[in-house]
């Protein structure tokens, strides 16, 4: 029993749903049995007219991260899974903080302040409450330098 679509159509019927990757949409295709070159020939065709953008597919899905509260470099992590080459992770990357204007220290200090306001505040200065908190911000995919500033920040305005 072969298949009746096209690879084409396949392609068509799979991103209908959301944004995907051109690793994506190659291993869909794979995976229903199209040979490599009309999988080729169809992605390429499919970048043409745009229904694949890796680009774009990264640009929102930093936006999609922000939204989570999570950090750009957990962004770049799945985006690399997904197949995104890392020259494109990085343009998409600076282009979206330059224009969303985001300051991933701020959003980091705002998960940490969540992050204690659950916690008993007679230990939120303490050692064991500051590394569960760096590692929940390093898990959010947040810059390990970002994450110490949070913590000492943490400190200081605690101490005051």
């Amino acid at each position: 029993m072969g298949n009746t679509k096209t690879a084409a159509e396949t392609a068509y019927s799979y991103l209908d749903g959301r944004m995907r990757t051109a690793r994506e949409v190659r291993k869909h295709l794979e995976g229903k049995g199209f040979g490599e070159e009309e999988i080729t020939e169809t992605i390429n065709d499919l970048i043409g007219f745009r229904y694949i953008d890796d680009y774009q597919y990264a640009l929102r899905y930093f936006e999609y991260n922000m939204e989570k509260h999570r950090g750009s470099l957990r962004a770049s992590r799945e985006l690399a899974e997904r197949g995104v080459d890392p020259e494109t992770i990085r343009y998409a990357r600076e282009d979206f903080l330059y224009s969303s204007g985001a300051d991933e220290f701020e959003q980091a200090l705002s998960v940490a302040e969540k992050e204690l306001s659950l916690k008993n505040k007679a230990d939120c200065c303490d050692d064991k409450t500051a590394a569960s908190i760096a590692r929940k911000l390093d898990a959010r995919g947040f810059d390990r330098g970002d994450i110490i500033r949070v913590l000492e920040r943490i400190r200081r305005d605690r101490e005051q």
